[in-house]
């Protein structure tokens, strides 16, 4: 018997027993694993906003959120994985879920909580609010509202029908196997008093009788009239050769947003060119205001205000 034949008898062997010798055929992908480059599945792509408002608003004429979903959301699903049989891996990359939520008014969304980090950015409309934690936050333009992991958290809207994106790493928990989920018992959890929320608890300023273990590790609301107005006083600056001026949300002990996502702000600047980089994080992007375009691997692709766009 050939050295080939053991060598095949063994593998036999070793797969009634689960076992598999590293000298097994390797795929394509295995093989990626090992190169000097990062490997990814991901595909670059642009959501439209023209389109997705059409797609949203059509689903908001056909049924309340008592209908066929807990949430009206539309899932923004990357090329590379529209074919995928389950939902939880038609995801925007792959390890993140960008989606696009419409409450109208009158509505409540149902509170809940789950281990994975979401966040929301308000793109139109007002006098909606969501709560987090007992904390009422309304819902701006332009405003980022966060909730971390195992924080209650659920939506109400008494004025006009409001749009935000919502993020979350879903994606990667999934990987992990390790997604939790939990309805709040009788729907809605009760509000706090403003005085226990953490935005005075934050920041330049603290309660002196709060000792630090105490104290929130993380901002809730983080407002678009107090981003904006950091961007315009920084507009003039050198900023990022890469990124322009660009900012983070960081958290309340100055470090990224949350533990797993990060979330960042940049203004390019009429005619502004940055220069070419690479990083080995996904990012997917919301063209808040005004209209460009990114290159990507020799690529253009062409964006304009409320395009989503994903690198």
């Amino acid at each position: 018997m050939s050295e080939e034949e053991l060598l095949r008898e063994l593998d036999q062997k070793l797969r009634c027993l689960s076992v598999e010798g590293l000298w097994s055929q390797a795929s394509e992908a295995d093989l990626a694993t090992y190169s000097k480059d990062p490997h990814t599945t991901v595909l670059p792509h642009v959501w439209k906003w023209a389109a997705l408002y059409e797609a949203i608003q059509t689903v908001a004429n056909m049924h309340g959120l008592d209908g066929k979903a807990e949430r009206r959301v539309l899932r923004l699903v990357n090329p590379a994985y529209q074919d995928e049989k389950n939902r939880r891996q038609r995801t925007t990359t792959h390890t993140m879920l960008m989606t696009l939520q419409l409450l109208k008014p009158g509505e409540v969304a149902h509170d809940h909580r789950h281990n994975f980090a979401a966040f929301r950015f308000i793109l139109k409309g007002s006098g909606a609010y969501t709560v987090v934690e007992g904390e009422k936050i309304p819902m701006q333009e332009g405003d980022l509202i966060l909730t971390p992991s195992m924080t209650w958290h659920g939506h109400r809207n008494g004025g006009e029908p409001v749009i935000w994106l919502d993020g979350l790493d879903n994606p990667l928990l999934f990987l992990l196997q390790a997604i939790t989920w939990e309805a709040f018992p009788g729907g809605l959890q009760p509000t706090k008093h403003l005085s226990e929320h953490t935005a005075p608890r934050v920041g330049a300023t603290r309660p002196i009788w709060e000792k630090s273990l105490e104290r929130p590790t993380y901002n809730l609301h983080y407002k678009w009239q107090d981003t904006y107005e950091k961007l315009q006083s920084l507009r003039d600056g050198p900023g990022s050769p890469f990124d322009g001026v660009a900012l983070e949300y960081v958290n309340a002990a100055g470090g990224h947003t949350m533990p797993t996502l990060s979330c960042g702000i940049q203004m390019l600047r009429p005619g502004e060119v940055t220069k070419t980089h690479r990083h080995n994080c996904s990012a997917i992007y919301h063209a808040f205001r005004g209209n460009g375009a990114t290159i990507i691997n020799g690529k253009k692709f062409e964006w304009e205000q409320g395009d989503c766009f994903v690198v």
